[in-house]
């Protein structure tokens, strides 16, 4: 079965059209931190991953 067609995967979780498979990782210092948490909380969205995507890309 081709995935386009699926419906839901092995998992059970719906097949994306684009899923994202590429992921990065970022270290931070006390400081960075406290500046990232503090942006994040001022912004009001409840996802840090969905903030960090808005931020680079919105």
């Amino acid at each position: 079965m081709k995935d386009e067609t699926r419906i839901r995967n092995a998992a059970g979780r719906k097949v994306l059209a684009d899923p994202r498979t590429h992921r990065y990782y970022l270290c931070l210092n006390d400081n960075e931190n406290e500046k990232f948490l503090t942006m994040f909380e001022q912004s009001g969205m409840k996802n840090k991953a969905e903030f960090i995507f808005a931020r680079i890309f919105g």
